[in-house]
């Protein structure tokens, strides 16, 4: 079975090709939606029409995968300057923020479609201003995503992680090994 990935994150990739889900990767050609009413049905949507925009390629099973974080209930997309990335921090400290991704998965041979989400929850601690600065100055990749990146400086600002940390960075593997299940396609049927 071949996977093609509707991503080129190099991130993405990573993960997958390290939990033993090899794929191609091409980039997915849609716009995404300016109606955010429910989070939950808004990334599958997104994942869907991720899934859907390389459907013409030649592969036995196509992924898409779309994430957001919710704080204060409120959807955070990639910061566009470094206060609004400090704000994202501020907003978090001492509070559970939500990271939701919607994955979607079409099985080109028997026409099988599934859409899910997978919810994480992190608790952070109280974060100082200063360390608020800190990070910002010298976390590279702070002005993508909600501004935080779990896995350097601000994994110190973390109390608990109730979910997949896969999750946390994009690529729930745990799902999307269940929903491959589902279609009873296994590790060993990935080429």
């Amino acid at each position: 079975m071949k996977i093609t990935l509707a991503s080129t994150s190099k991130f993405k990739t990573k993960i997958l090709n390290t939990v033993g889900l090899k794929h191609n990767c091409i980039d997915p050609n849609c716009e995404e939606l300016s109606d955010r009413k429910d989070p939950y049905e808004y990334v599958k949507e997104i994942a869907e029409l991720k899934a859907e925009s390389i459907e013409h390629i030649d592969t036995d099973i196509i992924l898409a995968l779309d994430t957001i974080v919710l704080i204060n209930d409120n959807i955070v997309g990639k910061p566009k300057t470094i206060e609004e990335a400090k704000e994202n921090l501020r907003n978090s400290s001492g509070r559970t923020s939500k990271v939701i991704t919607g994955i979607a998965i079409i099985n080109k041979n028997t026409n099988e479609r599934y859409t899910d989400y997978q919810e994480t929850k992190i608790s952070f601690r109280k974060i100082a201003e200063e360390d608020i600065d800190f990070y910002i100055e010298h976390e590279k990749d702070a002005m993508y995503a909600s501004g935080f990146i779990v896995e350097t400086y601000c994994s110190n600002f973390i109390k608990k992680i109730d979910g997949s940390y896969y999750n946390i960075l994009g690529v729930p593997v745990e799902k999307i090994y269940e929903i491959l299940n589902k279609m009873n396609i296994y590790l060993k049927d990935i080429k």
